[in-house]
């Protein structure tokens, strides 16, 4: 198996990590936020930003103390300003584009949701062509509409008006895909793994800070005791071990290994698995829907593998 195609193959094994995840962060979020049958015990409404960053904290926290540990050549890395440097761009693109998506996502609906941030697809696209000065090929261009069409369709139309909500979740998206160029080229001229390490760690000091300061300055009622409850602390955990430590540290090794528009199709892909294991856990209904977008999708993969093949050939 060639360079690109392990890549694919590492790709595609995160996009199944974070169709879980959207599954653990709804469970934490509504045990801490509470739902409208089973209002919360800890936060009065109105204390969103609080929970939502003390998430982003702990998910990464917890993955930059377990990094060192597991991987004990990463060490080296750190004394590499270079490798801060880089860690610090990727850790403000992900911290970003989480902070823009969750705020927005109180608001609107999944499928809104879903169909803005899929435009990351387009955004890379966009920038690629911007940075190299030249069009992506026809058949790539073809597998990016579908995979946008896909993934933000496969829970059926969005009903939309733009507003405040919408513009934050396209600057998600915009984030998302200057994320993916990043990572392109911060990854060929660096440490992987450590460029790993050092953006965790920066996002978990970011995330501290959101939190510190929403939670002095929200005028609600914020009992942090929800931390301790295992509803609220396991899906932390598998989101910090899995949806964190395995996928970032997979994304920055392999991705470099692959055309960045071909990594945002790849990566369009977590819609589906969000949707299937939605289903799974009862939390969303089978729908035509479900096999168009799922459909395109996977035609918007196939078409853009057979393009690299060709290429590479």
């Amino acid at each position: 198996m060639n360079k690109s195609s392990k890549a694919a193959v590492a790709l595609f094994v995160v996009t199944v990590i974070w169709g879980w995840t959207f599954v653990w962060m709804k469970e934490a979020l509504d045990f801490a936020l509470g739902t409208e049958e089973t209002p919360s015990e800890y936060v009065e409404d109105g204390g969103t930003m609080t929970v939502v960053s003390l998430f982003i904290t702990l998910r990464f926290g917890i993955a930059a103390i377990l990094m060192p540990l597991l991987i004990r050549n990463v060490r080296k890395d750190l004394k590499s300003v270079e490798v801060w440097k880089g860690g610090g761009i990727l850790a403000i693109l992900v911290l970003g584009g989480f902070l823009f998506q969750m705020h927005a996502l109180e608001e609107l609906d999944p499928a809104v949701s879903a169909f803005l941030t899929s435009l990351y697809v387009i955004f890379t696209a966009i920038i690629i062509s911007i940075l190299n000065k030249k069009m992506i090929s026809k058949p790539l261009a073809f597998g990016v509409i579908l995979a946008t069409f896909g993934a933000g369709y496969i829970q059926g139309p969005p009903q939309m008006e733009f507003g405040k909500a919408e513009l934050f979740t396209v600057i998600c998206a915009l984030i998302f895909g200057f994320h993916i160029v990043a990572t392109d080229r911060i990854t060929k001229i660096m440490s992987p793994l450590g460029v790993t390490m050092t953006s965790i760690i920066i996002a978990a000091i970011g995330g501290g800070l959101i939190f510190i300061y929403s939670y002095s300055t929200e005028k609600v009622t914020v009992d942090l005791n929800f931390v301790y409850e295992t509803t609220f602390l396991i899906p932390v955990l598998l989101c910090s071990i899995l949806g964190t430590l395995l996928a970032l540290s997979l994304i920055n090794y392999f991705q470099k290994d692959l055309n960045p528009v071909r990594a945002a199709i790849l990566f369009a892909l977590e819609p589906v698995w969000a949707a299937l294991i939605s289903i799974m856990y009862g939390m969303t209904e089978i729908g035509i829907w479900l096999f168009l977008g799922g459909g395109s999708l996977l035609l918007g993969n196939v078409i853009s593998e057979i393009n690299t093949e060709k290429t590479r050939k």
